[in-house]
């Protein structure tokens, strides 16, 4: 009976070894079906979200850049479906927006001035700006521009640079701060958050060293700091005013966000918002005053 015996158990050994053998069979069969279905999912992914996505994408760049040619600041107010509609013609795009900002001024300015109330910049800046707006309605579009350049430049020095009298005329550590900043803590985002960015770093602050570079800031609607400060160019047009609207919009809403940056960092300890600013735009405030080329 021993040999019987033994045998069985042999018999339940070599059993016991197919079941496991057939379970790590299974085991693998259902990884590489795991892993089949996840390359189909990456697959479809490709064939159609990826597709979409790029789509989408090259959409909002083609929408920036019309906008661009148009000689228009994108705005969180920007319709972005009717600048679609006129298919990059650049005339038509400024016809379809000067139409849209005269016909619905009253709700871009409630739109405006409530998330004025939100920006951590003090009651002049708010007010001013509210001043411009009110220049603007009544069609005082030289006077909007002429106003808000030296405000953008009081608030930066007070809230930025501690009211210090470091030379901020061109804006070169902020411009570099807004470059650093992702797109998506500022509005708007995205590609046009970016064609903002641009726009703001290499022209409104743009210097005018002689009468070719007089000449071609002329020709932008866009206007340019320099330029209107020292009486270069006149921004006398309803398309000028609202530039430097969303100019102002823009700027006020960056130090808003830099201040709200530097309360986040306090608990590592005291540093002041001059502080803050040169630490993302990468340079001291004096230091970048020592680099600036002497402009007012």
């Amino acid at each position: 009976m021993q040999p019987f015996t033994d045998l069985q158990k042999h018999i339940a050994g070599i059993q016991a070894q197919v079941r496991k053998t057939h379970e790590q069979n299974l085991a693998v069969m259902r990884a590489i079906q795991g892993q089949a279905r996840f390359a189909s999912a990456v697959a479809r992914l490709n064939l159609g979200s990826l597709r979409a996505a790029a789509v989408q994408l090259a959409g909002q760049v083609q929408r920036a850049q019309a906008l661009d040619e148009a000689g228009w600041l994108p705005h969180v107010s920007t319709p972005l479906a009717r600048v679609e509609e006129c298919g990059g013609d650049s005339e038509a795009i400024h016809t379809v927006l000067s139409a849209f900002y005269e016909e619905h001024w009253l709700d871009v300015r409630q739109g405006i001035e409530s998330r004025l109330i939100a920006w951590q910049i003090d009651e002049e800046a708010k007010e001013t700006f509210r001043e411009a707006l009110t220049a603007h309605e009544a069609g005082l579009y030289r006077s909007v521009c002429r106003l808000l350049f030296p405000e953008i430049e009081r608030v930066v020095r007070k809230e930025l640079h501690d009211d210090s009298m470091d030379r901020i005329t061109n804006q070169k550590a902020l411009r570099e701060v807004a470059a650093r900043l992702p797109v998506s803590v500022m509005e708007p985002g995205g590609i046009l958050g970016m064609k903002l960015v641009d726009r703001f770093s290499n022209h409104v602050y743009e210097d005018t060293p002689d009468e070719e570079a007089r000449q071609r800031l002329a020709g932008d609607p866009v206007p340019n700091r320099h330029a209107v400060v020292h009486g270069l160019v006149v921004y006398a047009t309803m398309q000028n005013s609202l530039n430097t609207i969303f100019i102002a919009d823009y700027v006020l809403q960056l130090v808003s966000v830099l201040k709200e940056l530097h309360r986040s960092t306090r608990m590592n300890g005291p540093q002041s918002r001059a502080a803050v600013c040169r630490n993302e735009g990468g340079g001291s405030a004096a230091s970048t005053a020592k680099r600036e080329d002497g402009t007012s």
